[in-house]
C-alpha cells in the first residue's frame, strides 16, 4: 500500500515496522491505549510526517483507529471478532488452496522454498529459548514469509491482498500468545500444509484450520 507523499517511503516503512512490532508483542502499546505522533517522532528522532503516514498504514489494516486530537487508538478484539477473523481467513485460504491444487501451480521451486521455511520453523526454537519476545517477532516474520508466499502462488492478487489484511488483524491477537511450548505443533501444522498442497489433498487442507497450538488460546480475551 502506498501514499502520495513527499516523505521518503523508507522512513514511513521503518516507522511502520517499528510500531507494528511494538504492537505485536504488546511491550508498550496495549489495546485501548493511544499512540501519539509527537511521542513516537521524538523517540525515533524523525518528523511527525512519517509517523502520521505509518499510522495510516496501520489503520488501513485495522490495527489502530485515528481519533482527532487524541492520537491513534490501539484496537481491541472481542472473542466474536476473533472468531469472525478466523472464519474469513478460512474462506479466503480455501480459495487459494483450491486454485493451487486444481491448477497444479505448486512446482519444485515453490516446494523447496516452503521446505526452507519449515526448516526455519524448526530452528526458531533457539530464539525463543533466548528471548520470548524476539522469538515471537521472528515467528511473525516467518509466518508472513510462509503464508504470503503460498497466497502469491495462487495468482489471486485480490484474494491475497484481503488475506494480508485478515492476517494482520489475526497476528495482532495471536502473536503475543505464542510460546516455546507451541513450537512442536507449529512445525507440524505448517509441514502438513506444504505436504497436503504437494499431494493435492484439499480435504486435509480444509481440516483443523485453526492452528492446533492456538486452540486453547485463540479465544482468550485481551486483558
Amino acid at each position: 500500500m502506498s501514499y502520495h507523499s513527499a516523505i521518503p517511503q523508507s522512513a514511513t516503512e521503518e516507522v511502520t515496522r517499528y510500531l507494528h512490532r511494538q504492537l505485536l508483542v504488546r511491550k508498550r502499546f496495549q489495546p485501548g491505549s493511544f499512540i501519539r505522533e509527537n511521542d513516537v517522532a521524538t523517540e525515533l528522532n524523525v518528523s511527525r510526517s512519517p509517523v502520521r503516514e505509518a499510522l495510516k498504514v496501520l489503520e488501513s489494516y485495522g490495527i489502530v483507529k485515528t481519533l482527532p486530537r487524541r492520537g491513534a487508538l490501539v484496537l481491541q478484539y472481542t472473542n466474536a471478532d476473533v472468531g469472525e477473523i478466523y472464519d474469513v481467513r478460512v474462506l479466503l485460504e480455501s480459495k487459494v488452496y483450491s486454485r493451487i491444487v486444481k491448477n497444479h501451480l505448486l512446482n519444485d521451486e515453490h516446494y523447496r522454498h516452503l521446505m526452507k521455511c519449515i526448516d526455519d520453523y524448526r530452528d526458531i526454537r533457539t530464539t525463543f529459548e533466548k528471548n520470548l519476545q524476539e522469538g515471537q517477532l521472528d515467528f511473525f516474520d516467518l509466518e508472513c514469509r510462509f503464508h504470503f508466499y503460498i497466497h502469491e502462488i495462487s495468482g489471486l492478487s485480490w484474494t491475497s491482498e484481503l488475506l494480508k489484511k485478515t492476517y494482520s488483524r489475526l497476528f495482532q491477537y495471536m502473536i503475543h500468545n505464542v510460546g516455546l511450548e507451541d513450537l512442536d505443533s507449529i512445525l507440524t501444522f505448517h509441514t502438513n500444509i506444504v505436504e497436503n498442497l504437494r499431494s493435492g489433498d484439499l480435504a486435509a487442507l480444509g481440516e483443523n484450520r485453526i492452528e492446533s497450538y492456538m486452540l486453547d488460546k485463540a479465544y482468550r480475551p485481551d486483558k
